[in-house]
């Protein structure tokens, strides 16, 4: 995601393609579960997906995830605009950067 600074996260996957000066439903397709994966030390992983899959009433959520434990992230948010999505991300983001 443009301008977002993931700090000493590596990103590992990215399919992040939402143009947020379109509609969501002109790019229903881009409307995945797994759009963005970011690996931190301490076996942090940061996850962005939109849910539903390609349902235009969803929303993005974001997630910190340790040791692989996917039933109790350490912090989730979700949210449909842009600027939202990046203050949840930067919380997230400084959260697992502490």
């Amino acid at each position: 995601m443009a301008g977002i600074d993931f700090k000493s996260g590596k990103i590992i996957y990215d399919e992040f393609h939402v143009d947020f000066t379109k509609s969501f439903l002109e790019q229903i397709d881009s409307l995945k579960e797994d759009l963005l994966q970011v690996k931190y030390t301490d076996d942090y992983l940061l996850d962005l997906g939109w849910y539903p899959e390609y349902k235009v009433d969803g929303k993005f959520v974001v997630q910190l995830i340790k040791d692989r434990n996917w039933d109790a992230p350490v912090y989730r948010a979700c949210c449909k605009s842009q600027e939202q999505l990046r203050q949840i991300l930067e919380t997230a983001i400084n959260f697992v950067s502490k």
